[in-house]
């Protein structure tokens, strides 16, 4: 097979000219680049100073529960029933709470919401049920 005779008699040639250019622009780029980069030992901090260690605050757990009118009682997000009287599932509640800050080493106080028109009954009986919790601590907040 035969190729066109003017290619075969055509000289291919490399151009070497842009190619030198080329080379040197990607060079200059890589140079300047390079300067931008810092090595970790070049970048200057502070060490902090010695200080002496801080006591430590313990701050107090405190319970909110909430009495509203129908007398659910609730704390946490977690609703007890107005017909339930005892409250059992409530003092264990409490006393999960209660133990968890003794074993964090704070106090534990427990506040009481009632709404304006809860049964006094029922408020009675959530401070029974703090009282079978052992709960110390117990206060009551403005009515809603």
């Amino acid at each position: 097979m035969k190729l066109n005779k003017n290619l075969e008699e055509a000289k291919l040639d490399l151009q070497v000219s842009p190619l030198i250019d080329v080379v040197f622009l990607l060079l200059i780029y890589f140079i300047v680049t390079m300067e931008l980069i810092r090595k970790e030992g070049d970048i200057s901090f502070m060490l902090p100073a010695q200080t002496l260690p801080q006591v430590m605050v313990t701050l107090p757990v405190e319970v909110v529960i909430l009495i509203s009118t129908d007398g659910t009682v609730s704390v946490d997000g977690i609703t007890f029933s107005g017909k339930d009287k005892e409250l059992a599932d409530l003092t264990t509640q409490i006393k999960g709470l209660r133990a968890v800050a003794m074993s964090q080493g704070s106090t534990f106080f427990v506040n009481l919401l009632p709404h304006k028109e809860a049964f006094h009954h029922r408020i009675i009986n959530v401070m029974d049920a703090c009282a079978a919790a052992g709960v110390k601590n117990l206060s009551f907040s403005k009515s809603m």
